[in-house]
């Protein structure tokens, strides 16, 4: 999670329960404990999307508000030339010590994902954790998506999740787990969809990270904004953007969990392909 634009965020602890994300976060590396978990999984599934979808081979990969690279490290160790954008330089800066590390090269930059600009095309785009959540408004959805299809070639795909509400009357959700990692241990918390406003469908997120390590004990909390955004309202804010076609969203990191066929949904996967490409057969 991180934070490009409006931001950018990590999601789903286990049992597809979201989780929140790295924003301004003064201790990346703590996150990046916390919320390493099912990310293999979801690496596949970016893997058969743009095997299934894209009309255009994907070599060239831009991951939108990275965070601390979950997906973007994982992808490239596959093969692919990847760059991340995010807005937070502390982000950036670990992500970077991170895959110098593992001996990956990629390209990455502070940006904000509602207007920056590439050297060159890229083939596919990320954005997971739902980090579109932060752009709270119909207007910064709409540059957001615009500036992805500039920087997109024809043929080639932008895969996102966005988190859902399957309940209106009853939305508050609270989620903890613990993880450890060599000396750390980190208790985390989250809940989400508090003070909800109906009209704008903006609700706070609260986070927190208790981390133990080397006998002391440090607290990093955390609240923002975000927005929540329902399938048929994306689908019409994708139109109003604008050269994308959708070619399927899903309610899980799985081929066969089409959206439409969902009961109680807490996630949209989305998979949309630029217009103008030619078919790879």
């Amino acid at each position: 999670m991180s934070r490009a634009s409006a931001g950018g965020r990590e999601r789903r602890p286990t049992g597809g329960a979201p989780t929140p994300g790295a924003r301004q976060y003064s201790a990346p590396r703590y996150y990046e404990i916390a919320f390493d978990m099912n990310r293999k999984q979801e690496v596949d599934f970016l893997v058969h999307c743009f095997r299934r979808y894209a009309r255009r081979p994907i070599r060239r990969v831009l991951d939108i508000a990275c965070g601390t690279g979950p997906h973007l490290i994982r992808l490239a160790q596959r093969g692919y030339r990847m760059s991340g954008l995010d807005l937070s330089p502390e982000n950036i800066e670990f992500l970077r010590d991170r895959a110098g590390a593992k001996q990956l090269d990629v390209d990455l930059l502070v940006a904000d994902m509602t207007r920056f600009r590439l050297g060159r095309p890229i083939d596919a785009a990320i954005c997971m954790q739902d980090s579109q959540g932060h752009l709270l408004t119909n207007e910064a959805i709409l540059a957001h998506l615009r500036c992805v299809r500039r920087a997109l070639a024809p043929g080639g795909l932008y895969v996102f999740d966005r988190y859902m509400c399957s309940s209106w009357t009853d939305p508050a959700r609270r989620w903890s787990w613990t993880r450890r990692r060599g000396q750390a241990t980190i208790r985390a918390t989250f809940e989400a969809l508090k003070d909800l406003d109906p009209v704008t469908q903006v609700f706070s997120e609260d986070m927190e990270l208790e981390v133990f390590e080397n006998g002391a004990r440090q607290v990093y909390r955390q609240r923002h904004s975000s927005r929540m955004v329902f399938p048929q309202e994306l689908r019409s804010l994708v139109e109003l953007a604008g050269g994308f076609e959708l070619c399927e969203w899903f309610y899980g990191f799985k081929p066969h969990l089409r959206l439409d066929t969902a009961h109680h949904p807490l996630l949209m996967v989305v998979v949309l392909r630029k217009t103008g490409g030619r078919a790879t057969g």
